[in-house]
């Protein structure tokens, strides 16, 4: 099917470098982030994930999360993107380690003619790990087939659900270890979106916001 015009107006917005950035993404950033060294920035590992949007049920526009098994990881619980490390066989290419680690987890193959483009890369700092983002879109609700020890659940996000570049991300109360911490996040279905994936979905949701998404696909 032809593209509808939001898409190929974000996709043009993504891939000549205009994503939102840092100011979309401190929206949704937790208080006191560290800030990142030197050393880090040149040693940090790499890894690519994929943005996917979709229609959920009632055809409202959404972006797949996944809910992370409990495996004791540092993230491990907590809702993201799917994606993963790179690894040898991905020659350098975070956008082919993401999409290896999309049909991987969740089980969709992305096509590559459906990526979109980046949006901001972004430090992690509890996995040391430089994460790109890339976004993709499906006309349809994918067949999702999880990866059940690493995937616990997938979630579908309407983007109308998200608050807009002129609204603040609601404070939510999250428990980290033995500590509670206050911090911008949207509950998903029971579970609390916040830190680097809110962060990235933060810049997701302007950058679609421009582009010119309605509520739902039919809309475009």
């Amino acid at each position: 099917m032809e593209s509808p015009e939001a898409i190929r107006s974000i996709q043009a917005m993504l891939k000549s470098g205009e994503a939102p950035g840092w100011k979309a993404q401190r929206r949704a950033c937790p208080p006191g982030r560290p800030s990142i060294s030197e050393e880090e920035s040149r040693h940090g590992r790499k890894a690519g994930v994929v943005a996917l949007l979709c229609p959920d049920e009632d055809g409202r526009w959404s972006v797949v999360l996944m809910l992370r098994t409990q495996d004791g990881s540092p993230h491990s619980g907590q809702l993201s993107f799917p994606g993963g490390a790179e690894e040898p066989g991905d020659e350098g290419d975070l956008l082919t380690t993401a999409l290896r680690e999309c049909r991987e987890e969740v089980g969709v193959a992305v096509h590559p003619s459906r990526v979109l483009g980046p949006l901001t890369s972004l430090f992690i700092p509890p996995s040391q790990f430089w994460v790109q983002p890339f976004v993709a879109w499906s006309p349809n609700t994918p067949a999702f087939l999880l990866q059940a020890t690493e995937v616990a659940d997938v979630l579908l996000l309407p983007l109308d659900d998200l608050p807009g570049a002129d609204q603040p991300w609601p404070s939510q109360k999250v428990q980290v270890g033995s500590r509670v911490w206050e911090t911008p996040g949207c509950e998903v279905r029971g579970h609390i979106l916040w830190g680097a994936t809110a962060m990235m979905v933060a810049e997701l949701k302007e950058a679609c916001d421009r582009a010119g998404f309605g509520p739902s696909f039919a809309a475009l």
